[in-house]
């Protein structure tokens, strides 16, 4: 019997249909049950005392509005969670299709606790700005602007918050990779191009880490972002841009003992997605040059060195291996674009199998992750 006609895949469809039902009810909890002051904030911050991380999506804000409601939390994080959505829409079509071969890695990947429905939860914060110009990186034509393109995506996350050079910019740096260089050739002009690019975005990524802190007392900081808010504020949210990293680490490592003891529930639901990384194992393995199985072996640990990092400064844990957890998806749908003796029409989760099903139930109830500690 064929995919299609296959009724091996109307459990899919249902996971596919229970993952977008849980997405609204996100929405609401948020709306309703959750006062956005860090999200609030970070729409109020601009560049009015100087140059200061974190503040470039608060300066475009101010360029519309003196006054910003709580609502705009909601309206811009919703706005910027379907350009995500529609985004990956196009890039899963591109790269897989939506045969019914392919529904079970859609369920696993779309309805993922760590993708759409995290992101959901975590509206109003900026990590899903990474995601996006990953998913760009996939869809954009390879040119001569392709690499620079990708530099100014680069140097605006960064702008946005200096943590997406460790969180998303190593991705997009293989997918770059896959795209620009292993399509076409590694001459030296090309090479020189993108040391220059990769130097420009840390030359950024410095500047905003070291040079980025408000200068101004935090009682003056506070009285300006208090007067651009319709709604009280915590003034204790002023450690966000006077921090170091110094303190930054001091302050994780202080509750690291606590945290511990929560890594194996991120075991946990990494282990759920098993055959998602089987295929990705397979894919890997199947890729017809050494040079590009190599590639994307140093890509992966490169993104993965990434978020130890990440974890070894700031705790907020459900976020990072959330967003690990999709830069892994990303870099799969990388990796399929190189040549492999995979075959194409071949579902790269079977359908059939009980344990897959299970585990793809599993993956569909679980709502979310979470932002610092997990559900």
């Amino acid at each position: 019997m064929s995919y299609v006609s296959s009724p091996a895949f109307r459990p899919w469809r249902a996971m596919i249909i229970v993952s977008a039902v849980i997405i609204p009810v996100l929405f609401l909890y948020k709306f309703y049950a959750h006062f956005p002051g860090i999200e609030y904030a970070h729409l109020l911050v601009t560049y009015h005392f100087g140059f200061a991380k974190r503040a470039l999506i608060g300066t475009v804000v101010s360029l519309f509005a003196s006054k910003v409601p709580v609502i705009w939390v909601y309206i811009i994080g919703l706005s910027v969670w379907l350009v995500a959505l529609l985004l990956f829409l196009l890039v899963f079509k591109r790269i897989f299709g939506f045969g019914d071969e392919n529904l079970p890695l859609f369920a696993f990947v779309a309805g993922s606790p760590f993708f759409f429905k995290n992101f959901m939860y975590s509206i109003g914060y900026f990590d899903i700005y990474g995601c996006i110009v990953a998913l760009a990186a996939l869809l954009l034509p390879v040119g001569a602007f392709y690499p620079f393109l990708l530099a100014v995506g680069c140097v605006i996350l960064v702008l946005i918050h200096p943590v997406q050079v460790l969180l998303y910019c190593p991705v997009i740096a293989l997918i770059l990779f896959v795209r620009y260089y292993c399509a076409f050739d590694f001459s030296a002009p090309r090479i020189a191009y993108g040391l220059i690019l990769v130097a420009l975005v840390s030359l950024v990524f410095v500047v905003s880490v070291f040079f980025g802190r408000m200068p101004v007392p935090s009682e003056t900081w506070f009285a300006y972002v208090q007067s651009r808010a319709t709604a009280p504020l915590d003034s204790n949210l002023s450690y966000i841009w006077y921090s170091t990293i110094n303190e930054d680490i001091s302050r994780t490592w202080n509750v690291m003992g606590n945290n511990a003891r929560r890594f194996p529930i991120y075991a946990i639901l990494i282990a759920l997605h098993l055959p998602v990384a089987r295929y990705f194992k397979r894919l890997i393995q199947s890729l017809a040059l050494p040079l590009h199985r190599m590639a994307v072996l140093v890509g992966l640990s490169t993104i993965c060195a990434g978020y130890l990092i990440v974890g070894a400064v700031v705790f907020d844990y459900s976020r990072w291996v959330s967003n690990w957890g999709v830069c892994m998806f990303l870099a799969m749908f990388a990796t399929r674009l190189l040549p492999s003796t995979l075959e194409r029409n071949v579902s790269p989760i079977d359908a059939d199998k009980r344990g897959n099903r299970t585990l793809g139930w599993f993956i569909t109830l679980i709502p979310r992750v979470g932002i610092t500690k997990p559900f």
